[in-house]
């Protein structure tokens, strides 16, 4: 989650190398669930990009659905390196 809120600035790693290795360590459904979780209570951006990780490694629909519930559909958020994402635009990225 610290990388998530920092927009991936802090990866030494390019955008599709970053974005690569967050899906690599978020393949277990089971760590995403408690991730996801977890993240209810980040900050928007944060649940955002979790949700487009999620659905990019086709996360359980109750995870994601909890995730976007807890979006106002009409904000739009800074992904920073993480805007390299698939559904970066279906979870609001600007």
């Amino acid at each position: 989650l610290e990388l998530l809120r920092a927009r991936a600035a802090t990866s030494d790693l390019p955008a599709a190398d970053t974005v690569a290795r967050l899906k690599s360590l978020l393949r277990d459904r089971a760590s995403y669930s408690r991730l996801a979780k977890a993240a209810l209570d980040e900050p928007p951006r944060v649940r955002a990009m979790l949700g487009a990780l999620g659905q990019e490694l086709g996360a359980e629909e109750d995870a994601l659905d909890a995730l976007r519930e807890s979006l106002n559909p009409l904000s739009r958020f800074d992904f920073g390196k993480l805007d390299a994402l698939r559904f970066a635009k279906s979870w609001q990225a600007k």
